[in-house]
């Protein structure tokens, strides 16, 4: 990945100063090859962004219908009720819970690849799977919380590589490279 990859991907993830982002425009604007190749990418990640899949119809059951109100009945919706009402009260004086973790998602350009994984210090350095999503892209969204963490990408099962995209790496203790990703700073 050449630097103007790198820099349309910061571009399109918003990584970008504002004065980053007026010379990046300026830049587009000299040289149509850049501003089609931008355009390209777009549109690949527009394409991303609608792959989500949609949920099936809930099919309609249609069922017959009796209102008999029985003491059991009356007394059922009694209890529920009670339960709720207890339910509100616990719940209502719990602690807040812990701030929910963004999801992060990681991309890469990797066409020659027939799989491609995602490890880390955010999962114990187990392998996470992407997923293909076109022109030789692998994506995969996972939940962090802020702070900083390496990672790596792991080719075909068996070849790690540093983040390209990424200009912040650190030697790990096997002599490889892993990237480095710090979440929720002011960069």
């Amino acid at each position: 990945m050449d630097n103007r990859d790198i820099l349309i991907s910061q571009y399109i993830d918003d990584e970008l100063s504002l004065e980053e982002k007026a010379e990046f425009v300026k830049e587009i604007n000299r040289d149509d090859f850049f501003c089609t190749e931008t355009l390209s990418m777009l549109d690949t990640e527009m394409l991303m962004a609608g792959m989500t899949p949609q949920a099936p119809p809930v099919p309609e059951i249609k069922a017959e219908r009796r209102q008999i109100f029985t003491p059991a009945s009356v007394m059922s919706f009694a209890a529920l009720a009670a339960s709720l009402i207890v339910a509100l009260k616990v719940f209502m004086f719990a602690p807040m819970p812990e701030q929910h973790k963004g999801e992060y998602r990681f991309v890469v350009h990797m066409p020659d690849a027939g799989h491609v994984a995602l490890a880390g210090s955010f999962s114990d350095w187990q392998s996470i799977d992407m997923k293909p999503v076109g022109n030789g892209y692998w994506q995969v969204s996972v939940p962090l919380e802020k702070g900083e963490y390496t990672y790596t990408y792991i080719l075909d099962g068996k070849i790690k590589i540093a983040d390209p995209a990424s200009p912040a790496k650190q030697v790990d203790d096997f002599g490889g490279e892993n990237s480095v990703i710090t979440i929720g700073s002011d960069i």
